[in-house]
């Protein structure tokens, strides 16, 4: 068995590090070392034997593989499934896991990962033949030998031509992108939310983010970001008395006068304007655009999805 420095306890955190990368970016994501380890479902699998009984490539049927090096030394393969997986977001993969990877093991081992560019057809197809070609050559008797040899990784770059994905895949995979920023959004409404920071929640370049987003929600990013604050402030003003300048900082504007400067800009109002003309509200439904809004779609369309999902005990419309 080939030996590496990492030990079981570092396999496992490892695991837990590919897990989360499958979670967030819902790309089924497994990692085979050639000291015989699969990471697989934030666990570890040890031996040929138990690698055997939980990988399965048949299921995978459409798969991106990285090869990984330590040091210029070959240390396994990750496996993405990339079915329903856009071609940028597999190519994107690449990089988000190899930072995971050195985060987690340069201070420690004082060692350098290198993941490489997803392998192509005509790559696996050579490789599968050089495996051929090995074993007749043992099989009459030759000795092989080898030794390290450093590589140029340009020789292994995979054009977006040649990643495994279809045009309904890649849509898919740009749906789940925008859900997946969309969710974190909500979720971190009261902090300050920036392209960068949701591009790399997401695993997606900041400048393709941007694109996508603007693409889908026929909006721009930061002014989406905007609206959803200012859908949240508005309910606040409303059904509050909460002072002005805490609203704005519950929902991330350090400066107040930023925010009636954006506030005014999406309403009309100023924030005091806007509370004194909503005194009498008493409950406020806020529906914000998602992915599954159409071109065509109405108010009333909108509305009535959006109680038919939410809102239990509501009269049909």
């Amino acid at each position: 068995m080939i030996d590496y420095p990492l030990k079981t306890e570092d396999y496992r955190t490892l695991a837990g590090a590919v897990a989360t990368f499958s979670g967030i970016t819902q790309i089924d994501t497994v990692f085979y070392t050639l000291d015989e380890q699969l990471l697989k479902d934030n666990a570890v699998f040890s031996g040929l034997d138990e690698v055997q009984q939980n990988i399965n490539f048949d299921a995978l049927k459409v798969y991106a593989i990285f090869p990984v090096t330590i040091e210029h030394r070959l240390w396994g393969f990750i496996i993405c499934n990339s079915v329903n997986v856009s071609q940028q977001r597999i190519y994107l993969s690449r990089s988000y896991l190899e930072n995971i990877f050195n985060q987690l093991l340069e201070p420690e081992f004082n060692i350098t990962v290198s993941v490489w560019d997803a392998l192509n057809t005509e790559q696996l197809s050579k490789i599968r033949y050089f495996d051929t070609f090995l074993r007749a050559s043992t099989a009459e008797g030759n000795q092989i030998t080898t030794q390290p040899v450093k590589t140029d990784r340009n020789k292994y770059h995979t054009t977006d031509a040649e990643m495994p994905a279809t045009a309904q895949a890649e849509d898919d995979g740009v749906s789940q992108s925008i859900d997946a920023a969309i969710q974190y959004i909500e979720k971190n409404i009261r902090h300050t939310i920036s392209l960068s920071t949701v591009a790399q929640e997401v695993f997606l370049s900041p400048s393709y983010l941007s694109r996508i987003f603007k693409k889908i929600l026929d909006v721009n990013f930061i002014d989406y970001v905007n609206y959803r604050k200012i859908a949240v402030a508005s309910e606040k003003l409303a059904l509050s008395k909460l002072p002005i300048n805490y609203i704005a900082n519950q929902i991330g504007f350090q400066q107040t006068s930023y925010f009636t400067k954006i506030f005014k800009q999406r309403t009309g109002l100023t924030p005091s304007e806007y509370r004194h003309q909503n005194t009498s509200i008493q409950k406020v439904f806020t529906i914000h655009r998602d992915i599954s809004w159409r071109d065509n779609d109405t108010v009333f369309d909108v509305s009535k999805r959006y109680f038919q999902k939410n809102v239990k005990g509501t009269r049909k419309m």
